[in-house]
């Protein structure tokens, strides 16, 4: 197993080559074998030619490909990353993340990736285990995770997700359960002269670009939805009929 951090933790009196070759040199791996093998790393990780810099010399993005370079040099079965990405600004963290998927699959080894993002563990994972004060609360596959979960915890803590108690449940689905109804999945309409059970008020309204988020009150119970900002979307105090299907309700094992 070989661990890449966030501190990339690279020495800076030594070039590149050389500290990705390091554990080799700690091994007594002769000195050619051991420059092939950090040119072939090198390379791996699209810095090929950057052998002979020095780390000050680099971008954040190219000393963290230094890293992982080090960390897959000796060719381990399971590359652990903690929080590998977190100090790098938003594209190339985006950009990134591609090329460890990318990585993962021309290396064919397991990668164990730590991370308090979740977009980043839903958007890089085959399989995502969501911890809570050290115990696992569930592991699936990130469509599993988003879309079924099976506590209050990983339904609010894995993006954003409208936790509904037993008595609103009861009245929809006829089961005294929690349950939980992500905000894209709400529909939205200005309500009409019509009664509805589900007729509430607009009290916040959050443009996110691309898509705009509501706060709607429903009598005792509040609701998120997720509407693309290209449509008609409602104002801050206006009077809205809200719907969902009856299968984007996910009933839950417990309110925990």
């Amino acid at each position: 197993v070989n661990t890449v951090f966030q501190d990339y933790a690279l020495f800076p009196h030594m070039n590149v080559r050389d500290n990705v070759a390091f554990s080799l040199m700690l091994r007594k791996v002769g000195k050619a074998e051991r420059n092939r093998a950090a040119e072939e790393a090198l390379e791996m990780v699209k810095l090929a030619g950057y052998g002979d810099r020095r780390p000050g010399q680099l971008s954040g993005g190219q000393r963290q490909r230094v890293a992982l370079a080090r960390a897959i040099v000796n060719k381990p079965k399971v590359l652990l990353l903690d929080e590998p990405l977190g100090a790098l600004d938003l594209k190339l963290r985006e950009q990134m993340q591609e090329e460890l998927k990318d990585l993962q699959k021309t290396l064919g080894i397991t990668f164990i990736f730590v991370t308090h993002d979740q977009g980043e563990a839903l958007s890089m994972a085959d399989r995502v285990a969501v911890f809570n004060a050290g115990r696992i609360m569930q592991i699936g596959t990130p469509e599993d995770i988003y879309r079924r979960p099976q506590t209050r915890f990983v339904a609010d803590f894995v993006g954003s997700s409208n936790i509904l108690p037993p008595a609103f449940v009861q009245g929809v689905l006829g089961v005294a359960k929690w349950a939980s109804l992500r905000p894209e999945a709400v529909h939205v309409i200005k309500a009409g002269g019509g009664a509805s059970a589900l007729t509430g008020t607009v009290t916040s309204r959050s443009y996110m670009g691309s898509t705009t988020r509501l706060g709607i009150e429903l009598g005792k119970q509040r609701l998120h939805a997720v509407l693309p900002s290209s449509g008609d979307v409602p104002a801050e105090g206006d009077r809205v009929t809200v719907g969902f299907s009856k299968d984007a309700l996910h009933l839950m094992e417990n309110g925990e």
